[in-house]
């Protein structure tokens, strides 16, 4: 009788040490699965992050491939302001010169005052500018430009004065404002048409110089296009 009981009490501590055994291995694959489970739920926020990450640039690349495709549209476009027989294109800075102007001094000696016989030439061109730019604006109506224009001054022919000298930058800039104010005077309103207008002076500096220093004595326009974010509706 009394193995019996040792039997049983023996066996009692042993299903005792099985269960405490099991209820640790039960804690540790709990906590093991918690913790995995935690792992994957930030793997899956990270990816999804990505994807979103992805997802936004796919867009971005989508709407710049949009804009590079109609600003090459749109170059195309330029073409008949080129071929007008008016202007003299500079491809490598994308600027123009009125023909009829070049290498000609229509401003008064060290003055600011347009010439009297080059003012009706002056406002021609600004009127085939602004004709310009109303076709533009009609075919290209998400697009806005900026109308650079430029004053330029011709050194002497040695040479002598210096490209930073500051008098040259401020004459430049008060001949390019002279040509503004001649054309805004004859209700040439480049504005009305999405354009933002610029006007600056390079003095005897700046690119795309003429190598003929005399042909510098002149004032230039650049329109560039400005892509809006109506590209991303």
């Amino acid at each position: 009788m009394k193995k019996n009981n040792i039997f049983w009490i023996s066996y009692s501590d042993l299903m005792t040490s099985l269960f405490f055994v099991m209820l640790v291995l039960f804690v540790l694959t709990v906590a093991s699965l918690n913790l995995k489970m935690k792992e994957n739920v930030e793997i899956i926020e990270q990816n999804e992050a990505l994807i979103d990450s992805l997802r936004n640039a796919q867009k971005e690349l989508t709407i710049e491939n949009k804009r590079l495709k109609k600003i090459t549209q749109i170059e195309k476009q330029f073409k008949p302001l080129e071929q007008s027989g008016k202007f003299h294109y500079l491809p490598k800075c994308k600027k123009y010169i009125v023909k009829d102007l070049m290498g000609i001094e229509i401003f008064e000696s060290n003055e600011t005052v347009i010439k009297e016989q080059y003012i009706n030439t002056t406002i021609h061109a600004g009127n085939i500018i602004r004709d310009f730019l109303i076709r533009l604006n009609r075919d290209n109506p998400e697009l806005s430009y900026l109308l650079v224009i430029e004053g330029n001054m011709a050194n002497t022919f040695d040479q002598r004065i210096s490209n930073d000298y500051n008098w040259g930058y401020t004459t430049s800039y008060k001949r390019a404002l002279a040509v503004y104010n001649l054309w805004t005077e004859n209700n040439i309103d480049f504005r009305a048409y999405n354009v933002e207008v610029m006007l600056c002076g390079s003095g005897f500096n700046g690119l795309c110089r003429d190598d003929k220093e005399e042909n510098n004595k002149r004032f230039s326009i650049q329109i560039i296009p400005k892509v809006q974010n109506k590209f991303e509706k």
